[in-house]
Order: C-alpha cells, then structure tokens, then sequence
C-alpha cells in the first residue's frame, strides 16, 4: 500500500531528457529568481509597510505569488512546440499593442512615464510582456526571410511595421528607458541574424537622436538629471536630481566587503527611492557587500555564457535570433541597471532583471526563459 501511494504521489522531473545546458539554463534562472525573492523581502519591507498599513512583507508575498505562477507558466510554455511560436506571432504583438494603447488612454503616470495601467486590482506594466512578443515575432520573421538579411532595409518594411509601431508607442509613453532596452534587443538581434554593420551603425545612430530628443520631452527631471551626470553633481543638486544616484553610492559603500547583514540595510529606511526596485543593486552591495554584489554578477554571466552556448549550439535562424534577444534584454538590461546605480551611466529608470520588485517584469523574464528552453527542445529533437 505504501509503495502504491509513494508512487502515486511522486513528484516527475519536469527536465528529465533535457541537455545538460537546458537543465543549467534552468537552474541558473531559479536561483537568481530565489535571490531576488530574497532581496525584495529586505529592500522592500519599510516601503511596503507604509503603504499596506504596517503589512511589512505584503510585497515579497507578492513577489513570491508570481514567481511561483510564472514558473509553472514557464513550464507549460517550455513544452509548447516551434510551430506555436510561428503561427501566433502577429496575434501576441497585436495584444502587446492593444494593451500599450490602453496604457496611453488609460493609464498611470510616474516620473513623466506613462507605462501602468490597472487590470482587475492590479498594477501591470504591459511594455515587459511586449518584449517578449517583439522577439518573437522578430526572431520568427527572420527565419521565414533570411534571404532579405543582405538587402537594404527598405525591403525590411514588412519587419519595420511589427516591430516599429511597439516601439513608437512605448516611447510616446515617453519611458526612454524601456525605449532603449527595446531598441538594444532589437538591434541586438539584428546582430545574431547577421545584418551588415552598415546597416547596424545608421540604426544605432537613429536609435541614439530619439533618445537624446527624448531627454528633454515631456515634464519629468531626465534632461537635468543626464545634464547632472555629464558635469557630476553640485551641492545645491543634492536634495533634487543627485538625492537618488549620491544615496545609491554611499548604500554601496557602506557595505564593504561582507555587507552590514541582511535585512539591515539603512538606506532603505525612505534614504533612497526605489530601493526595492530601480536601486536594488545597492542594497544588495550594503547588506551584502562586496561579496554578494559579485556573486550576483556572477549568475547574471554565468547565465550569458549558458545563452551564448545555446546560440553557437543551435545555428537555425528562429532559435539563434531568439536567444539573442533574450540574450540582449536580460544581460544588457542588467548591465545598464548596475552601470545607473555605479553612476556609469544616467538614471534611466529599468529593473534589475529577476532581482527588482516588480511582478511584470519578474513574469515576462521567466516565460521568456520559457520559451528559450521551448525553442530548444525543438531543436534537440527535430534538428
């Protein structure tokens, strides 16, 4: 009887018969998700006790639903096969669309970004869920016309159209730092499928006069803020634009090299906006030190080696170009977030990728690991 029940309630493998690389891809996922589940629960609990009267750890327990549903998510995804991808490629960026249009209509503003709207009780920012579907049906699109890879890019109008019109709208929302993550995984993949450098450069170019037009649009601090980073910051900038990146610093530098312990962080204690989210690399580097924040760097490469691997492993168009974008938007995305709070670059305002808090973010990062292992599977099996 007990060998009947132990049986009946076995736990299967959901990887049993992968690669060896799918099962690293995967388990380097879960533990950068385990870690910043961890980190959320520290860097977000005086915020979220604020906010949810006296509920300290209303967030994390949000945090930890997500991530529990978007793994099981991304488990159903990475079984789907190829052809799914192909055949509902324009349906997932016209949802992408109608939602981000909502998002203009309908939804919240913040910094001078329009970026949130609320769906049944819920904060969702669709522009996350549009980078997955942009790279989809990019990557698809690529393998149906690799033949077009040399030609100028006014053959490229079919492609310009799909992809062009997600980004325009993102970048009416005026978020310039979702609009320059998308357009690194765009010109990213661009890159894996192999586009001449020339064509690459005018894009680039292009991609860099609409950001720094963007700079100074609409009614937020960027333009003063990037102005500020440029010249380094005055004294009389301490209390406005410089408050956040001169807290995010000295966060880092109290840390050390072993970090002041976990969940004793000061900085978090109102000292430094967004500490849960945008900043969360320097309560990382207080609370963990010198130490943790290498670590932490160390899964982020050790998940683009696993991605690098699988793109030199599988050399087919779809599955090559989708990799890279992934590729591109977690690991570019995570540089540009780390470069912001090592004051290398402007605050731009983009998670660390499955560290921040934010559930779109944490939900869209781990389908597309999803679909990665999905485009892989298909792969292994069929060539």
């Amino acid at each position: 009887m007990s060998s009947v029940l132990s049986g009946r309630f076995a736990l299967r493998n959901p990887f049993a018969g992968d690669s060896p690389i799918v099962t690293t891809l995967a388990a380097i996922t879960a533990l950068l998700t385990l870690f910043g589940l961890f980190m959320v629960l520290s860097a977000s609990s005086v915020t979220s006790g604020l906010q949810n009267d006296g509920n300290f750890y209303a967030e994390a327990w949000m945090q930890t639903a997500i991530a529990v549903a978007g793994s099981g998510l991304a488990l159903f995804v990475a079984r789907l096969p190829l052809q799914f991808w192909q055949a509902g490629r324009n349906y997932f960026v016209m949802i992408g669309v109608a939602l981000q249009i909502a998002v203009l209509i309908y939804g919240q503003s913040y910094g001078g970004n329009t970026n949130w709207i609320t769906l049944f009780g819920v904060s969702v920012q669709p522009s996350e869920f549009l980078k997955l579907a942009v790279i989809v049906w990019f990557a698809s699109w690529i393998h149906d016309n690799e033949h077009l890879i040399d030609a100028p890019l006014a053959y490229w109008r079919e492609a310009g159209l799909w992809v062009g019109i997600p980004l325009l709208l993102v970048m009416w929302g005026q978020d310039l730092g979702t609009t320059i993550i998308l357009g690194m995984i765009l010109l990213g993949m661009m890159v894996f499928a192999g586009v001449p450098a020339r064509a690459l450069w005018t894009l680039a170019g292009l991609g860099l006069g609409f950001a720094l037009i963007m700079l100074n649009l609409g009614g937020s601090s960027r333009g003063e803020r990037f102005s500020s980073w440029l010249r380094g910051c005055a004294p009389e900038d301490y209390e406005t634009i410089c408050w956040q990146t001169i807290h995010g610093l000295w966060a880092l530098s109290a840390g050390g090299v072993f970090g002041v312990g976990p969940g004793s962080s000061r900085a978090k204690w109102s000292w430094l906006p967004h500490a849960e989210s945008d900043y969360i690399f320097a309560i990382v580097g207080e609370e963990l030190g010198m130490v943790g924040a290498i670590a932490l760097i160390a899964l982020f490469l050790a998940l683009a080696v696993t991605l690098i691997r699988l793109v030199r492993q599988f050399p087919q168009p779809l599955t090559r170009v989708l990799i890279g974008g992934v590729f591109v938007w977690v690991i570019g995305q995570a540089f540009v977030n780390i470069a912001v709070v090592l004051n290398l670059l402007p605050v731009l305002g983009v998670p660390l990728p499955f560290i921040s808090s934010g559930g779109s973010a944490l939900l869209a990062i781990i389908l597309a690991i999803g679909v990665v292992i999905s485009c892989v599977r298909h792969e292994e099996r069929y060539g």
